[in-house]
């Protein structure tokens, strides 16, 4: 009989368990359950480094999902405001809470149909 070690508790379990009898920590695949995978994580210092760097361009806004967003910073990149609005942007998420971040940005994608 094999056995593994809880990621939770470092308790020997059986292999086939589907939780540890010790800690009731979830194993192997069991674990992801209820993960959605629609669901795109964004990381908040990346998003406040492309509005720093790139801002001018939008590619901040194109990172966050904000696509008619992002264009429109593009096409007005000539007149260098997108620059001042990146940086001001790039601040605002920086003061904003990682909790407020995840709400604001990390959600499911719509459905894509062919």
């Amino acid at each position: 009989m094999q056995h593994l070690d809880c990621p939770q508790c470092s308790k020997k379990i059986d292999l086939n368990l589907v939780s540890c009898p010790q800690c009731h920590a979830a194993q192997g695949l069991e674990a992801f359950s209820g993960v959605d995978p629609d669901i795109r994580i964004k990381n908040q210092k990346l998003a406040i480094w492309f509005g720093f760097l790139f801002g001018g361009l939008g590619l901040h806004k194109f990172y966050l999902g904000q696509h008619l967003k992002g264009s429109l910073y593009l096409v007005f990149s000539w007149t260098l405001v997108p620059i001042v609005v990146g940086w001001v942007d790039a601040v605002r998420t920086l003061k904003m809470s990682p909790f407020n971040f995840q709400q604001r940005y990390c959600r499911r994608e719509g459905q894509h149909y062919i």
